[in-house]
């Protein structure tokens, strides 16, 4: 009789043992489809976010370094500054798709009115002097990079011009809510002021020593694209709103311009304090720039790093926004490592007790195989008929696993990502140089335990090489059987 029909009579004829063999193979393979859906949950958040947090990457001082130098060495160390020459050579690397470095100031204005936020809009604000809620953001890529990223989006006018950014024309791009509060539009030109104070003992307050008035033009309006204006109300609103009205109080205008005032306030401040004075004649260039690369692609991260680290100044590193999903996806990565275990021990598990169930079976077989190869079958078609038998139950023994070990992982994620979850603030916002917000509730909506083709690919991958592991050894057994000892 060919050994392929008789494995599949075997399953039939012996209906018990083959039942038996189908609930271990079922049980067991429900921890291996548990652990996998997990696994792959767990790495499809991981790209979702680090989707979602961007290819930026800056350079910015090791804190922690610096905080680890005793007195001395802080005393002899001498920080530099990022010049733009190397900025430059950085922005020129392959892996960069474009790039940006910016200065920043904040001014005040008597002119015009800050925008506080729609709840303010009907109280009355009196403020003493100007606000110094405007802050000027410097950029030297004309088309905006906080545009091209999305960050804001523009509804009216244009960007700058390279002409305008390297001249340093007094232009600006100021948000539509700040626009309809003080009745600008495109065309107009609005007035800050920058004021220059210095503390007096005597009064033991700030007492203006100087001030100019700076007159921008409006080139065009902005609106912010937050990633939360499609959630509805969140629990962290007063934190967003915060973020926004910061955000809304922005302008735009070129490096620059920004420098400019700088210089004027070191200029005027060096007039009243000598040592501010002998400082700013020492140091050749004060201005500090903030750069910000962003990269073709997420897979460029670690080369980007590997590359630039070797240029920087010394205590600089370079900052990938990525760096922020450890900190926030903390419940993910504890599930990830327990589903990591647990398919561990479920795989080890799976050998040794079908590997011991097969055995068991076969040793109760064993005048019926002792009878097979005394009759002159090969010992190889013996072993291919057991493999038949315990394969075809292991193939049904999975499939029904497959989707009850789906649904069991479901629900214990869902219990042990909510115990995980209560050990952080629900309103904790994790905030990074990058300007993204993410909270602990954006990890946990991204994940989903899905029935999909790569996990039942993956799932049927790992359960049938361990069923066919777990039988082979034990067919050892059969090699060694003597049949005439057995028919004796």
């Amino acid at each position: 009789m060919n050994f392929i029909k008789r494995g599949l009579l075997g399953i039939t004829r012996k209906k018990g043992k083959s039942l038996i063999l189908l609930a271990v193979i079922f049980i067991l393979g429900n921890l291996i489809s548990g652990a996998i859906s997990i696994q792959q949950a767990t790495d499809n958040v991981e790209s979702t976010i680090k989707e979602r947090l961007g290819t930026a990457a800056s350079i910015e001082l090791d804190y922690e370094a610096l905080e680890a130098m005793d007195d001395s060495e802080m005393n002899d160390f001498e920080i530099s500054n990022i010049d733009i020459a190397l900025i430059k050579q950085i922005g020129e690397l392959s892996y960069v798709k474009y790039y940006d470095y910016s200065m920043s100031t904040h001014l005040g204005s008597e002119s015009i009115e800050s925008y506080q936020g729609e709840e303010m809009e009907e109280e009355e604000i009196i403020w003493e002097g100007p606000s110094m809620d405007f802050m000027l953001k410097g950029i030297n890529y004309a088309p905006v990079i906080d545009f091209e990223e999305q960050k804001g989006k523009l509804v009216d006018g244009r960007v700058f011009t390279t002409d305008e950014v390297e001249n340093g024309s007094a232009v600006a791009i100021i948000s539509n809510k700040l626009a309809e509060k003080n009745n600008l539009h495109v065309g107009d030109t609005f007035t800050l002021n920058n004021e220059v104070y210095e503390y007096s003992e005597s009064s033991g307050e700030e007492e203006l020593i100087a001030s100019r008035d700076v007159v921008l033009e409006i080139i065009g309006l902005f609106e912010p694209q937050s990633a939360k204006e499609d959630k509805g109300e969140s629990s962290s609103s007063g934190m967003i709103d915060f973020m926004d009205i910061d955000y809304q109080n922005t302008v735009y205008v070129p490096n620059e311009v920004v420098s400019s005032e700088d210089r004027y306030s070191w200029e005027e401040y060096a007039k009243v304090d000598d040592s501010f004075a002998i400082m700013l004649e020492e140091e050749e260039d004060l201005d500090y720039y903030q750069p910000t690369f962003f990269l073709n692609n997420q897979d460029d991260t670690e080369a980007f790093k590997e590359e630039v680290s070797p240029l920087l100044p010394e205590l600089y590193i370079v900052v990938n926004a990525s760096d922020q999903y450890e900190n926030i996806a903390a419940p993910i990565e504890s599930m990830s490592t327990i589903s990591g275990y647990v398919l561990l021990v479920a795989v080890i598990a799976t050998v040794l007790i079908i590997g011991l169930v097969v055995l068991l079976f076969l040793r109760d077989r064993k005048r019926e195989l002792g009878i097979y190869l005394s009759l002159g079958e090969r010992r190889s078609r013996v072993v291919g008929q057991i493999l038949i038998e315990v394969m075809i139950i292991g193939l049904i023994g999975i499939t029904l696993s497959l989707f009850s070990g789906n649904f069991l992982a479901q629900g214990v994620s869902d219990t042990m990502l909510q115990a995980d979850h209560d050990q952080f603030q629900e309103d904790t916002i994790y905030f990074n140089d990058f300007d993204i917000d993410l909270t602990t509730d954006d990890v946990l909506e991204s994940y989903q335990v899905k029935l999909d083709a790569n996990y039942i690919i993956m799932f049927y991958v790992v359960g049938l090489l361990t069923i066919l592991v777990s039988t082979v050894i034990p067919l050892t057994y059969i090699v060694r059987l003597n049949p005439k000892k057995i028919m004796m």
